[in-house]
């Protein structure tokens, strides 16, 4: 049997979430069942290099931004007709509404991946999603990354429900080891064994709330002194953040650790975790805190809650609220035994229901039943 030929779509140039979630699904899609391809723009090509080393994948840098530009289509359009795909898979709107209309043209089926709402859009207003639906129905299937963001294509899209299944964000939850890193990484920071740390990890970005964090984080200074924040990510908002922090008296509690990839390790020396995000879709960093163990303290944003379960692996807290970031915080701060019992219902929780090899067969049944229903409709085939 010839393997399907599955064409990725990303048309973000930066790397995040949903751009790990598709090289998770390229270095672990079976090669004997799925021959592997990636439009994407040529900055994520070139960063996903060395993770993609002995992957067997065909590239093709392509940018369709602005989406209304007359040649926007022209590089993907070619692409899908040199590699004549059995299936293709958009992750994000943009993605979706630049290979959808690509996609009818050859008759090729399309999955649309939904990682959640998009910060650009986030209104709940249905008149907002007139072209959201309109590209929809082009689409064979969509994915969502949980019940929370099936509901809102439902009900805040208008989307049919018949077309939706969710399937979770996994990860490779094999690397986190808790304790093998710990020290460490506290001596590399400057830190000693005792002291108490909040970390968070992702970008540096309005959508993840650091800025309430630092709000909350003068009335934990003022109760354990000693506690130092941890921020692990880089972003457009770095210098506003750092000055801001200037500006509150926090300089010599708050270290920021830039992007990094050994982002494992990091995890391994913080005491709780936080994710205080105004939306998210699937928060893969809530999954690898929890997976190393750490109680978590996010806020209740749609896919969220599926993460983290309040007073049990962490606690929930409402977006935008610096007080109730406070009191979160403190109550685990104050109880070490109380947060690692949470750490390690955390770690039990994630390990049954988010390891990436349960994301990677659940989507490559959908691919399958896309591909089995396509037949008959034209699609374009290896020759």
């Amino acid at each position: 049997m010839k393997p399907i030929r599955l064409l990725f779509v990303l048309t973000s140039p930066v790397r995040g979430g949903v751009e790990e979630v598709v090289l998770g699904l390229l270095r672990r899609l079976d090669p004997a069942e799925f021959r592997l391809a990636l439009a994407a723009p040529a900055p994520l090509l070139d960063s996903f290099n060395s993770d993609l080393a002995g992957v067997s994948v065909d590239a093709e840098p392509m940018s369709v931004e602005p989406l209304l530009r007359r040649d926007a289509f022209g590089p993907l359009s070619r692409f899908v007709r040199q590699f004549r795909p059995d299936v293709m898979n958009a992750h994000l709107f943009r993605s979706t509404a630049a290979a959808a209309p690509v996609a009818a043209w050859y008759s090729v089926p399309i999955v649309e991946t939904y990682h959640g709402r998009e910060g650009w859009r986030r209104g709940l207003v249905r008149g907002r999603f007139l072209p959201d639906r309109l590209v929809a129905r082009l689409v064979d299937r969509v994915i969502a990354v949980s019940e929370a963001a099936r509901t809102f294509l439902i009900e805040g899209k208008g989307y049919p429900a018949a077309k939706i299944t969710v399937v979770a964000n996994g990860r490779d939850l094999s690397i986190y080891q808790p304790g093998s890193w710990r020290e460490a990484v506290r001596q590399e920071l400057g830190l000693n064994s005792t002291t108490p740390v909040v970390g968070m990890v992702g970008r540096l970005d309005a959508q993840k709330g650091h800025t309430y964090l630092l709000e909350a984080w003068p009335a934990v200074r003022r109760e354990i002194p000693d506690a130092r924040l941890l921020l692990v990510g880089d972003g457009g908002l770095r210098t506003p953040l750092e000055q801001r922090v200037r500006e509150l008296g926090l300089t010599d509690s708050v270290i920021f650790a830039g992007f990094r990839t050994d982002v494992p390790r990091l995890l391994d020396a913080m005491d709780v975790m936080v994710l205080p995000s105004l939306y998210e879709g699937m928060p893969l960093t809530a999954i690898e805190g929890s997976a190393m163990a750490r109680p978590v303290v996010a806020t209740a944003v749609d896919g969220t809650p599926e993460v983290v379960r309040d007073g049990v692996t962490g606690r929930l807290v409402p977006p935008a609220d610096p007080i109730a970031l406070t009191r979160a915080l403190l109550e685990l701060l104050r109880d070490p035994d109380g947060a690692s019992r949470m750490g390690r219902a955390g770690r039990q929780w994630v390990l049954a229901r988010f390891d990436v090899s349960r994301h990677v067969t659940a989507t490559a049944d959908v691919y399958r039943s896309v591909v089995a229903g396509s037949v008959g409709r034209g699609t374009l085939v290896a020759a």
